[in-house]
């Protein structure tokens, strides 16, 4: 009892160090450029120039408020109070975790957190934190870092933390899918994503487009949570596309960069499969997930299943150019070290999603267009049968891509437009504040 009251007043403290109206910290103006935020039909769009810093202050600085409210309802209201993850424990882990984060990511978080007027470990929990209990799901606690949990009392303390992550027992239901030649009416590439959340009631209210354009490397474009510097969807102007779906296994490692900032890497850095595919291999990885990576002047798409330690890459043979992607690891090797980890229902769950999504593939192959791949994302079949939807019930954000034409569609919980209608963007009429000297 003594620990649930001292538990629940350090909580109360944070909130009210959050959101107290004093004393408030002194704005801050973004260095050269600013940066540029404007909603399209209800979709939130920000652009952001510069070096490393820059872009993070502009971040902050346009969404202060926002993000101060996602750190205090989410990462402590819902994560440490509701859950009752350790605060301690988790900063622990992220100050882990930081030291594989390169320096210029860093940078970034910190531009973020004085922007926003919050401290950096806030921004960089943010950042590590949902990454951390999607991409580890189900995953007895001790397994996530054995040199920094090593005593009984520790392993207990997070594993009572952990067990906690998804209390109301939503599954993982991403789905991902790419098509191209044969498959497409115009030949070229398309590539579909659903990222789902058991959060997507708040998360659904702080979801952003960002278009980055770093002072080195590529343009990119990246649709996900605020205050983010990793990506989990994304399309860099070199016409890669790259998407991310939870698919956790046992191998973990103590140490390394979680996937969305190796993401973020191939974006920034890559120009065609074969680089992209070299940058995501060559990252020390904190755990893993199921990614496809897809290149529109090709065209073509390949699918790359990884853990901590292992990855299998999956390219489609001419002819068979439809490729999906759910929660499950289709290596066999890969799916060994999934069994403790996903329960029984939640793979028949990821395997009726994959067939219906093969099966609606197959269907329409030859005649797949935009149109009727944001039909196949927003895809429920049967409301009486969750496990055979391709959109389901804890959709956060639905996106297409067209990268050859450097266009895409999205979808968005807490807009002011329904998930089922998409908003189109496209690189050349995004607002020449987006532009810049592209």
């Amino acid at each position: 009892m003594r620990d649930r009251v001292i538990r629940y007043a350090f909580v109360l403290l944070v909130a009210l160090g959050i959101s107290g109206p004093c004393p408030r910290p002194l704005a801050v103006q973004a260095p050269n450029p600013t940066g540029h935020y404007e909603q399209v039909s209800g979709i939130r769009l920000v652009c952001l120039q510069g070096d490393p810093y820059e872009m993070g202050l502009q971040q902050g600085t346009l969404f202060r408020e926002p993000l101060r409210e996602l750190v205090r309802d989410y990462l402590y209201q819902r994560i440490v109070f509701e859950r009752g993850v350790s605060h301690s424990w988790l900063l622990a882990y992220a100050r882990l975790s930081e030291r594989d984060v390169p320096s210029d990511l860093q940078r970034e978080m910190q531009g973020i957190a004085d922007g926003a007027g919050l401290s950096y470990q806030d921004v960089l929990l943010l950042n590590t934190v949902p990454d951390l209990l999607a991409l580890t799901y189900g995953l007895p606690a001790w397994d996530l870092s054995p040199t920094l949990f090593s005593t009984a009392k520790q392993s207990a303390t997070i594993l009572q933390s952990t067990a906690s992550r998804h209390p109301s027992g939503g599954t993982l239901s991403c789905a991902t899918f790419a098509v191209w030649g044969s498959a497409t009416t115009g030949g070229g590439l398309l590539v579909g994503h659903n990222l789902d959340s058991a959060e997507a009631d708040l998360l659904g209210h702080y979801l952003l487009v960002v278009v980055r354009q770093p002072s080195q490397g590529n343009a990119f474009v990246s649709v996900g949570l605020m205050g983010m510097v990793g990506v989990w969807t994304g399309m860099n102007e070199g016409k890669l596309t790259v998407t991310l779906s939870s698919s956790p296994s046992v191998d973990v490692a103590s140490s390394g960069q979680p996937l969305p900032f190796v993401l973020r890497r191939v974006l920034e850095h890559a120009g065609d499969l074969s680089e992209a595919l070299h940058v995501l291999l060559a990252a020390d990885r904190l755990c893993g997930g199921s990614v496809v990576l897809g290149d529109g002047k090709a065209p073509k798409a390949i699918a790359v299943e990884l853990s901590a330690h292992r990855h299998a890459v999956f390219e489609p043979d001419a002819g068979s150019e439809p490729l999906a992607r759910t929660n499950h690891f289709l290596d066999p090797n890969l799916e060994v070290a999934q069994r403790d980890v996903l329960s029984g229902q939640e793979r028949a769950a990821s395997e009726a999603r994959l067939n219906r999504l093969q099966t609606l593939l197959e269907f329409n192959k030859g005649w797949m267009g935009a149109d009727k791949g944001l039909a196949l994302l927003k895809d429920e079949r049967d409301a009486r049968f969750n496990d055979g939807m391709v959109y389901g019930p804890c959709t956060l954000q639905s996106v297409l891509f067209h990268p050859e034409r450097l266009t895409l569609w999205v979808a968005q919980v807490g807009g002011t437009t329904p998930l089922e209608s998409y908003v189109n963007l496209a690189w050349t009429s995004l607002p020449p504040e987006c532009l810049g000297n592209r």
